[in-house]
């Protein structure tokens, strides 16, 4: 019974405090029509002289107007159960949780990327692909039920947008990232950090997060369903090139790779290694920094996890290689079955104030009484 109520019914306990209220109304009503109280009259020397006269149905269905108020309460009550209504729809939508792991070293300027016809940064190409494959545009059909993050290396690995089902707040994060040094696309100043890639902390970051969110959804966490299933996309131009710090030994990416294994975790892996003769912008210090990309150790990474290696020469391959992740990593996560407890709720209440305004009409014109 318990579970029928829960399935039909969501009520709060302010509403059920309120039903309760007007559930004890009832009797009243019934007891008022019927009530011997003192009542206002009109004295007659003899009603003798109207008993040969038969009783109208008017006479007879008084009732109705009691009735009508009890099923105005009734409704009434319905409406504060918040009902859900009986026009259940199945969602059988697919989610996944994706975390994006994006290299914002100096190399990532080098200007051998092609796009609309012109040349574009590294990062630039990336960064416009990455954002097509989480809104939906063009060849990609987008990830409107993921759960989606972002992690970016250079000297560190730094988390700007953990996962979420907020897309519009991972675009803006997405525009507003730069290499260190770099504002709007220009650069300002040579960053130290711009001049290391720290792969294998990046690794470890993002599974770090994706371990959490993926906790959560075993433990029944809402909006973390979807982080029964995780995939990290690891894109990058360079090679493992941590800082050295005394005493403090590096994240080997093999390692990290196995223990992101160990959690289920797929990494699929990206080389962008532009097919166009890079455009060298500035001089002195102010060089885009060169990169080779380790694609042996990308390789290796992908496969520890089960995932896969792409090599990323332009930005349609970028289109490619997304459309291809895309459609490898697409799962139903079961069917789930939604109600709409505000139209019900409407109806109920509606119906209340319709038969109030019934009662009320029908008690001042044909069963009024006088007095």
């Amino acid at each position: 019974m318990i579970e029928w109520f829960d399935e039909r019914f969501s009520p709060g306990p302010l509403f059920g405090w309120l039903c309760l209220v007007f559930l004890a109304l009832i009797p009243l009503v019934w007891i008022r029509s019927r009530g011997s109280g003192r009542r206002p009259t009109v004295r007659f020397s003899s009603l003798q002289f109207l008993r040969p006269f038969e009783a109208t149905w008017a006479t007879r269905t008084q009732f109705i107007l009691p009735l009508l108020r009890t099923l105005a309460i009734l409704a009434l009550v319905i409406a504060l159960a918040r009902p859900q209504s009986g026009g259940a729809y199945r969602d059988t939508s697919e989610g996944i949780a994706i975390q994006m792991v994006l290299d914002v070293s100096g190399s990532m300027a080098g200007e051998d990327f092609i796009m609309n016809g012109r040349r574009v940064r590294r990062l630039d190409a990336v960064k416009k692909v990455f954002e097509d494959f989480v809104l939906g545009r063009g060849e990609l059909r987008g990830r409107e039920n993921d759960l989606l993050g972002m992690t970016t290396f250079a000297m560190y690995a730094d988390t700007p947008c953990p996962l979420t089902l907020d897309h519009g707040s991972l675009r803006d994060l997405l525009r507003e990232t730069e290499i260190p040094g770099w504002v709007d696309g220009r650069q300002m100043r040579e960053h130290p950090e711009a001049g290391y890639t720290a792969l294998g902390d990046a690794i470890a970051l993002a599974t770090d997060d994706l371990r959490r969110v993926g906790e959560q959804a075993v433990a029944g966490v809402p909006g973390a369903e979807a982080a029964k299933s995780r995939v990290m996309i690891l894109l990058t131009d360079g090679a493992d090139n941590p800082p050295k710090f005394p005493g403090i030994e590096p994240t080997n990416p093999i390692e990290a790779a196995k223990i992101a294994a160990t959690l289920g975790i797929k990494v699929y892996t990206i080389g962008a290694v532009g097919s166009a003769q890079p455009r060298q912008r500035g001089f002195g210090f102010f060089l885009p920094r060169r990169a080779e990309v380790d694609e042996g150790a990308l390789k290796d990474i992908a496969g520890i996890t089960d995932g896969k290696y792409f090599r990323a020469t332009d930005a349609d391959s970028l289109v490619t290689i997304y459309d291809e992740i895309d459609r490898l990593e697409r799962r139903r996560t079961g069917e789930r079955t939604f109600h709409d407890n505000i139209f019900a709720a409407k109806v109920a209440m509606l119906t209340g104030l319709g038969l109030l305004m019934a009662e009320l009409l029908l008690a001042n014109t044909r069963y009024r009484r006088i007095p």
